[in-house]
């Protein structure tokens, strides 16, 4: 399926400082709100269905979160982009009692509950290719960050 519109150049923060999660999600909320692609009651409902459903994921190249919510708060989609300065904790998904220190958070606002299997799918596997992380990891311009992600989930 084709994600790339997913993807745009103002939904990505790269080299972020946030103090831990909570900090991240209202930060990244009062963005998303204000561009009218989330409703009132995201950031708390983010917040819950993290604390429900934990979205950290890790393995021997990497460790990152894939935070989302029920599709009722959200306007429009999107994926916001994340790359932190300093990783975050998040807990494991599945595995609630092990940590992750996510260095990218792929923020996910979905508004078709089957899409959304499919697109957290994509990203996992990504994150399973070295050549993508290094991307992710190196890119410094939202520019190129947009093309370069829009390109490799365009298919």
């Amino acid at each position: 399926m084709n994600y790339s519109n997913l993807f745009q150049k103002d939904l990505i923060v790269l080299n972020a400082d946030y103090q831990d999660q909570k900090d991240l999600f209202n930060s990244n909320f009062k963005s998303l709100h204000d561009k009218g692609l989330v409703n009132a009651s995201y950031c708390a409902a983010l917040t819950e269905r993290e604390s429900l459903y934990p979205t950290g994921l890790a393995n021997d190249k990497i460790q990152f979160a894939i935070p989302h919510t029920d599709v009722t708060h959200v306007n429009h989609p999107f994926v916001q982009v994340v790359r932190l300065k300093k990783p975050i904790r998040f807990a494991h998904m599945g595995m609630s009692d092990r940590q992750v220190d996510a260095e990218i958070v792929f923020m996910l606002g979905i508004k078709d509950p089957k899409g959304q299997v499919g697109l957290l799918s994509e990203i996992m596997s990504c994150f399973n290719d070295q050549s993508f992380i290094d991307h992710v990891r190196t890119i410094n311009d939202s520019q190129q960050m947009e093309n370069y992600l829009k390109d490799k989930f365009g298919r």
